[in-house]
């Protein structure tokens, strides 16, 4: 088994707690916490959040890249931070689907629905057009992408939607309707 060189830079920066993390059970990104110290340390250096990227800036500058490993190791409030994030997502998540099902499960059937469309329309309705020699109609791009819209506006866009109407006219718009009443 290949010995992992982040975990071997972080031994000899003298950093056992950041090392524990990286190493323990899967490597990252699949182990939360190591995925929290290579971002943290990488951020401290300046480069991409990988291990590579860090073995080539210990590669390059072993003393800066030790003393920011040493001070990650012991101020590690911005590991704690990213993993009490972690700890919450994944309380929200387990709340999210205590509730019921049409509250949660539209956005990834909205995803799955939307990918079978475009992949129906794009790959698969092709193939059968030229199997069959026939000519099952399309559906009209301009339906597909204002469908992708709305869905990508609903579930990526909605505080930046509601957030523009309070910045416009100012404040809570749907309090302003209702009061209209």
């Amino acid at each position: 088994m290949q010995q992992n060189p982040l975990a071997t830079i972080l031994a000899q920066a003298g950093a056992p707690l950041l090392k524990t993390l990286v190493t323990t059970t899967l490597p990252p990104p699949f182990n939360a916490l190591g995925g929290v110290v290579v971002d943290t340390v990488a951020n401290q250096l300046g480069v991409e959040p990988t291990p590579e990227a860090i073995a080539r800036q210990y590669e390059v500058d072993p003393e800066a890249t030790t003393a920011v490993i040493q001070a990650v190791e012991a101020n590690p409030d911005a590991i704690l931070a990213g993993v009490e994030q972690q700890r919450a997502t994944n309380e929200l998540l387990q709340a999210e689907m205590k509730e019921p099902l049409w509250t949660w499960a539209w956005r990834p059937l909205g995803m799955y629905g939307l990918g079978v469309l475009w992949f129906w329309n794009i790959i698969v309705l092709h193939l059968l057009n030229w199997w069959w020699k026939s000519a099952l109609p399309p559906t009209d791009l301009p339906t597909l992408l204002t469908l992708s819209g709305l869905y990508m506006g609903l579930y990526m866009g909605g505080h930046t939607v509601k957030d523009f109407v309070a910045k416009k006219w100012g404040g809570d718009l749907i309090d302003r309707i209702a009061g209209a009443r």
